[in-house]
């Protein structure tokens, strides 16, 4: 029996919710039984705090079992982002590869499906569960990776060469940035690690029968520059998906808060990465894609109200947006639609997530109706 610790899979703990597979001990032995139903917080925070387990094959029989065509797009996102934290510890195993692909056809599905509930959850993944860092900062690049990747109409194979590569970029520090989300500085040790992981998350995957050539370039090259400015080769001409990587692994990197970093505004982002970039057209789709007011962003409108931006307009200075809070700034019961392109809902300015404290329900906010 392999076990895995619980605190891996918190996201999936909720009062009044039924466990999807079983709780155990250190040892194995079984604690709560998969349907049992947390009675509230408190016994949430219990679980964790006893540093309690969960069986590896339970939870994959769990996924195997599931009715993906059933789920909503957050609860596939969410199973995605569980199974491959535990397919990506599993490289040495003897069905890694199978199982790899049959996320990146998952990852290709769900990034294209609706973009505007992937860029919010990415914008709105929970980034205080640092432990996590390195398995949802493969995902989301991954996902950017593949919604790219079909705007340059790229044949089949190679959207899966940069999908495959963005979520294995980083297996040799798979863990590593997990700890480094939590600290304010990298110890002399851990920047030797750091420096050499292209070449060995690629050694590793050629380990485990990765033949596509592409991808280990990938992988070798995401942190390479044109001219020679990267590392670990400092090759002057590194390749087209291996850049497109790069930047979305950036760009991605600084929507993340940590320990020693907050979480950089997503108009400063997109001018950051625009200028360190030089204008590289492939940074400047990614930031077009985002938009000035991505979904996720937070807002005041022109009422007084604080909105969450949920889809973009047909103008990037207007798009559509749910208020969460009245003008007092109390929070509303029910999120309400609002068309910024009317001005009496236009945009004032952005609003820092520290200063929102409303509890945000995904469900409610991609199906909701227009006020009269």
């Amino acid at each position: 029996m392999k076990l895995l610790p619980l605190e891996q899979f918190s996201h999936q703990l909720q009062p009044g919710v039924a466990l999807p597979w079983g709780v155990r001990d250190a040892g194995g032995k079984l604690l709560l039984a998969r349907g049992h139903v947390l009675a509230d917080d408190g016994m949430v925070e219990t679980l964790l705090a006893r540093g309690m387990f969960v069986d590896a094959d339970e939870l994959n029989r769990g996924a195997t079992e599931a009715k993906p065509q059933a789920e909503s797009i957050p609860a596939r996102w969410d199973g995605l982002q569980t199974r491959l934290g535990i397919l990506l510890r599993s490289h040495a195993e003897t069905d890694f590869l199978p199982r790899l692909r049959d996320a990146v056809e998952l990852v290709d599905h769900l990034s294209n499906h609706n973009t505007d509930l992937l860029i919010f959850l990415i914008l709105r993944h929970d980034h205080t569960r640092y432990d996590q860092y390195g398995v949802a900062h493969s995902l989301h690049a991954a996902s950017l990776c593949s919604l790219l990747a079909r705007r340059l109409s790229w044949p089949d194979e190679r959207c899966h060469s940069v999908i495959s590569g963005a979520l294995t970029m980083n297996l040799s520090i798979l863990d590593l940035q997990g700890r480094l989300a939590t600290q304010k500085h990298i110890t002399p040790p851990q920047r030797r690690e750091i420096d050499t992981h292209p070449q060995l998350s690629a050694q590793m995957l050629r380990r485990a029968g990765v033949r596509d050539e592409e991808w280990l370039q990938i992988v070798e090259q995401h942190h390479e520059q044109n001219g020679g400015q990267g590392y670990p080769l400092k090759l002057t001409q590194p390749t087209e998906p291996s850049q497109m990587l790069r930047f979305i692994d950036c760009f991605t990197a600084k929507h993340s808060a940590r320990a020693g970093r907050a979480q950089q505004p997503a108009q400063q982002a997109a001018r950051d990465l625009y200028t360190q970039s030089k204008a590289n057209p492939l940074a400047a789709l990614l930031i077009k894609e985002f938009g000035i007011y991505p979904p996720g962003c937070f807002v005041k409108l022109a009422s007084g109200e604080t909105a969450v931006v949920t889809r973009r307009g047909s103008n990037a200075n207007t798009p559509l947006v749910a208020a969460i809070t009245n003008r007092n700034g109390d929070a509303l019961s029910q999120p309400i639609s609002r068309d910024t392109s009317q001005s009496a809902f236009a945009i004032v300015t952005t609003v820092p997530d520290k200063s929102v404290l409303v509890r945000l329900n995904v469900g409610k906010l991609y199906d909701i109706r227009t006020a009269s």
